[in-house]
């Protein structure tokens, strides 16, 4: 563990690399002691492409980090996300074993070691060659016709069925995370899914509850996670994020991506019905080509014909795979992309439903800087830290993968 019992969120993704110190205070509160970023040039729709490049920018948020906190870092909870990312719901079902063979018939008490079992059932599915299970989340469990249970251990009967929600990933993808965290110095304690951090960081237990979808939007990948009272019913990874608008915007304009991005992150808006045809702003000629003038409501355009594009490939998702009748409480937005003005009504507009930026709560700012949707997957990763790795100290390699992605299923059980 890192010193003073400090822990690191570590959100690799594909514009910049953030970084997140926290300890608990006396309230067992988390207080922020460091935050950092750096640019990150080394992932592609989330994917690592070059291990050096993604190093130097982890190594140059780290370095921040270290010296804000006064620590040395040694290990790091990591998000994993991208278009490696495939997720489902599965199935298992076991007989109540009869251990002192005294019972006949009779109903059987459900213990600890029978839950096991049958999410170990659930976990039997057929996996292509080069992917693993990388989160085993229960969902509800059955005893005999008895459904909708949350924790069944202590019930007696004689057959039990449990439904667990399982993300998995490419291997490759998986150890070139750990490769590139140890190349910068470092250790990965956990890996946790973007989006279920994002969940635990921003999302109330009155959402959590309720039924609600939280998308995150980033650069490379735009993320999804869909809850109900049962806990998590769904996740996706889609290819697609901020990075596909600024290219938009250079081909439109005939500029470098550079200014694209700059002009976006100065001008941009998603929403047309609110641009204002007025403000108006200039766009330097690309090699010498000569300047023009630009107004917010054309400008508007560009962005939300993909903002737009990008929502309604969420939709269509979670349509597809039966999500939007859990969406009873709505839909909560985070990520870089979710800064755009306009997003707001844009999401309202694609989905018919109310919608919220996610901002961390819970925690003790003593920075003031994690107040934005930008910081939700990274406070999310610390939460994890804090509630999973308090007596747990064990760091892991690329041989030890198994029995990490074993060691969260309590987690999930308790949080969602």
């Amino acid at each position: 563990m890192n010193s003073r019992g400090i822990y690191i969120g570590l959100d690799i993704g594909t514009s910049k690399v953030c970084a997140i110190a926290a300890e608990p205070d006396h309230d067992d509160i988390l207080k922020i002691v460091g935050v950092s970023s750096s640019p990150s040039t080394g992932l592609r729709r989330g994917t690592i492409v070059d291990i050096e490049a993604t190093s130097n920018a982890i190594r140059m948020a780290l370095d921040a980090i270290e010296a804000s906190a006064g620590i040395k870092a040694q290990q790091v909870t990591v998000g994993i996300a991208g278009e490696h990312i495939f997720s489902l719901n599965a199935t298992g079902v076991i007989g109540i074993a009869d251990l002192s063979k005294k019972s006949g018939e009779k109903e059987l008490e459900i213990t600890e070691e029978d839950v096991e079992r049958v999410i170990e059932s659930a976990k039997a599915v057929g996996l292509p060659n080069g992917r693993q299970i990388i989160h085993v989340i229960p969902q509800q469990f059955a005893v005999d016709d008895e459904g909708g249970l949350r924790n069944p251990i202590g019930m007696n009967g004689r057959r039990l069925e449990a439904q667990v929600h399982l993300v998995t990933s490419a291997t490759a993808s998986t150890k070139n995370i750990i490769s590139t965290v140890r190349h910068a110095g470092c250790q990965v304690k956990d890996f946790v899914l973007e989006p279920i951090a994002s969940a635990q960081s921003v999302l109330t237990e009155e959402e959590k509850q309720i039924g609600v979808g939280l998308i995150d939007i980033g650069a490379g990948t735009t993320d999804a996670i869909v809850l109900s009272k049962f806990g998590v019913e769904h996740t996706v990874s889609l290819p697609f994020g901020g990075n596909q608008v600024t290219s938009d915007i250079a081909g439109i304009l005939r500029i470098t991506e550079e200014q694209a991005d700059e002009l976006k992150l100065k001008y941009g808006h998603c929403f047309t019905e609110e641009a204002k045809a007025d403000k108006v702003f200039d766009v330097k000629g690309a090699g010498g080509r000569q300047d023009r003038n630009l107004n917010e409501v054309e400008f508007s355009m560009y962005i939300e014909a993909r903002m737009d594009e990008i929502l309604k490939l969420v939709k269509s998702n979670l349509q597809e795979n039966g999500m939007l009748k859990h969406l009873h409480s709505g839909i909560v937005l985070t990520g870089g992309g979710s800064k755009i003005p306009g997003i707001l009504p844009l999401t309202e507009r694609v989905f018919d439903l109310p919608v919220r930026l996610g901002s961390p709560i819970g925690f003790n700012d003593a920075t003031g800087m994690i107040d934005s949707p930008e910081f939700a997957t990274a406070t999310g990763l610390i939460a994890y830290a804090a509630k999973f790795q308090s007596e747990d100290t064990k760091r892991i390699d690329g041989s030890s993968l198994a029995s990490l992605f074993t060691r969260i299923k309590e987690f999930f059980q308790n949080n969602f």
